[in-house]
């Protein structure tokens, strides 16, 4: 009997203990399962600008930040990737919620009937809620072509008003999910005002182009300076000096630029620098302090990015060190290759190095070497930098106006001789 009545309890006891073992396994299951697939926003809160781009960088970032190691697949057989391509475009991060962007809440209640707006519906709004209305035509006169490339072309203008000397940067909106980069240029450029950063000024939508209206940088690029002109380190450590603090305003806003390069540094007559070209840029946030999608120009690409890892705002770093390298000797290390085989290079090689570095200062060398760090944590901030000798000791920006005419000049040539 005593037996009997043992083995009854044993039993309620293993078969209670049975359920709480599983009420609690199943508690854990679920509270995984919700951190690894987190349910849509509430009614009313702000949604990311492009949530699909938002959703898959962080699809990548949960693959325990460590994606194939397999190269992208970029085009071989190609000049340097342009930021406007219709791939950069697709890898353009978002930026967060600007007016006019409708709700996940509305999206994911829409009856079967009531399609969602698709992602390209969704920035086009977003788009039109930013611009200004009207035509720039009636806004702006005289239109002179400065430059062209993959993303449409730049143009001199006058505010027919004020009389005012205007860049007018005309960007088409064929390519899928472009406008999703256009979205991101004109509120990081409209949010971060600096005087290191080349100042909004307007935005309008015409047919199928964006003309996005910024103060004219009546020197060019720092690309089309270094094509003309040699740069003494004094010059070097000015133009870094500049960067840095553009790079510095924004790091400490939490944003990425992630496209950093001579072609993005634009130059006054005056000897002034300043950053531009923001559609790749990234807003970080206590949420989510890395990034880990593969975005920017193959050549001046961090290691960290092209290995598909998590990386923060000291890729910027790399790529300026790699713009240094660029002011050094011309042009950018394997900048020559095709865009495949440059990722390569870069993964196998790891941080690149001078040519001759015993022509050049050790403040110089120590300053690159600082910047081209392979371990992210071991790579200086730009707050840093801005200490480092190789930039304190360096020219004050006016001196840089001497070279920029220059340049002009010799632009200038080139043009009379083509000509001839």
């Amino acid at each position: 009997m005593i037996k009997q009545v043992c083995a009854a309890v044993c039993t309620v006891f293993s078969v209670a203990y049975s359920g709480y073992y599983l009420t609690h396994l199943t508690r854990h299951l679920t509270r995984g399962w919700r951190k690894a697939c987190p349910l849509a926003s509430t009614a009313g809160a702000a949604p990311p600008l492009a949530p699909s781009l938002l959703e898959e960088e962080a699809e990548e970032e949960q693959k325990d930040i460590q994606p194939p190691a397999a190269v992208p697949p970029w085009p071989e057989h190609a000049e340097p990737l342009d930021t406007h391509s219709a791939l950069q475009c697709a890898a353009a991060a978002a930026w967060p919620a600007a007016a006019g962007t409708p709700s996940a809440a509305s999206t994911s209640s829409s009856s079967p009937a009531q399609q969602p707006e698709s992602r390209e519906e969704q920035s086009l709004k977003t788009l039109r809620s930013i611009v200004s209305l009207g035509h720039p035509m009636k806004k702006y006169t005289a239109f002179e072509e400065l430059g062209r490339g993959g993303f449409g072309a730049v143009y001199k203008a006058l505010h027919a008003s004020t009389g005012q000397q205007v860049a007018i940067k005309k960007m088409s909106l064929q390519e899928e999910m472009c406008e999703e980069l256009a979205v991101n240029e004109i509120v990081a450029m409209r949010d971060n005002r600096n005087p290191n950063i080349v100042t909004y000024l307007d935005s309008y939508l015409v047919d199928r182009e964006l003309w996005l209206v910024m103060e004219l940088m009546d020197g060019g690029t720092l690309s089309d300076v270094l094509s003309a002109v040699y740069l003494e380190e004094g010059q070097i450590g000015a133009v870094c000096r500049e960067c840095l603090q553009g790079l510095h305003f924004l790091h400490s806003r939490q944003v990425i630029h992630r496209d950093i390069k001579s072609s993005n540094v634009l130059v006054g007559m005056d000897g002034s620098v300043k950053l531009a070209d923001f559609g790749l840029c990234a807003q970080l946030s206590p949420e989510r302090s890395k990034r880990s999608s593969r975005v920017g120009t193959p050549s001046w690409m961090a290691l960290e990015v092209v290995r598909g890892k998590a990386y923060g705002p000291k890729v910027d770093i790399w790529s300026l060190g790699i713009m240094g390298l660029e002011m050094v000797e011309g042009e950018a290390p394997y900048q020559r290759e095709a865009r495949l085989r440059v990722l390569e290079l870069i993964e196998r090689n790891g941080p690149p190095k001078l040519q001759n570095p015993r022509h050049h200062s050790a403040l110089l060398r120590d300053f690159l070497q600082c910047c081209l760090q392979a371990d992210e944590d071991r790579r200086w901030s730009a707050q840093e930098l801005l200490q480092h000798p190789f930039v304190t000791a360096g020219d004050p920006a006016s001196s840089l106006a001497a070279l920029i005419v220059s340049a002009k000049q010799v632009q200038e040539e080139w043009k009379g001789e083509s000509c001839s």
